[in-house]
């Protein structure tokens, strides 16, 4: 019954996110895919539009797992794709674009959500990097923060507002420890931010710290 809440809160949040983050671009039409260095939301846009709809065998993001593994000074390699019963799942998916099918939340509205998937033994690991033109790329990713972190809709509430608010280049970690947000430099145009997510409903293997750790790796990298 729980779950079925925090589902039906996530989906609520998602939306509301969606509605906000996706609004047209001013005059540009989008946002400088050159944006000295950032990860512009060009970038992010271009990046999915090229995993295509069937996913990708590795993620098509400028994101080295081995070294930000080797900085949380793991104890195994993260692996790309999904561990156990997911295994045969793409190891990069995406969402969005540029699309005319006028029936899409994306038609017209550049943005993407790339979901970047890696294990280290049995354990599941997500880098999730979301890009819009306005408003809130934290809270577009609300129904999976929820899911990964186990969180009621007050936690989440609390959390996605803490992420959304925070500088460039901050991480801000869940409670539970196995959610981690960080809004990234998107060259002055839009908004970009990762969620790192560790296991599943506020549950990990890993360390609280090296989950952390994992996160600005990544972040880092994303340049």
């Amino acid at each position: 019954m729980h779950h079925l809440k925090w589902h039906r809160a996530a989906a609520a949040a998602g939306a509301v996110g969606l509605s906000v983050l996706l609004v047209a671009c001013d005059g540009s039409g989008g946002t400088d895919a050159k944006a000295g260095g950032a990860l512009s939301v060009d970038r992010v846009v271009e990046a999915a539009e090229k995993s295509g709809k069937d996913g990708a065998g590795t993620c098509p993001l400028p994101y080295d797992a081995g070294a930000a593994a080797k900085a949380a000074k793991l104890d195994g390699d993260l692996r790309p794709g999904a561990a156990g019963a997911e295994a045969d799942e793409p190891a990069a998916t995406a969402e969005g674009g540029r699309t005319t099918d006028a029936q899409s939340p994306w038609a017209g509205k550049p943005g993407a959500l790339i979901t970047c998937s890696y294990h280290l033994g049995g354990e599941d690991l997500k880098v999730r990097t979301g890009a819009g033109c306005e408003g809130s790329a934290v809270y577009l990713q609300a129904p999976v923060i929820q899911a990964a972190g186990g969180m009621d809709s007050s936690t989440l509430k609390a959390y996605t507002v803490k992420g959304a608010e925070a500088k460039p280049g901050e991480a801000v970690q869940s409670e539970d420890g196995n959610v981690v947000t960080v809004r990234l430099d998107s060259g002055g145009k839009g908004d970009v931010a990762l969620v790192l997510t560790a296991g599943d409903s506020g549950k990990t293997l890993l360390e609280r710290g090296q989950v952390l750790a994992l996160a600005r790796a990544f972040a880092s990298q994303a340049k």
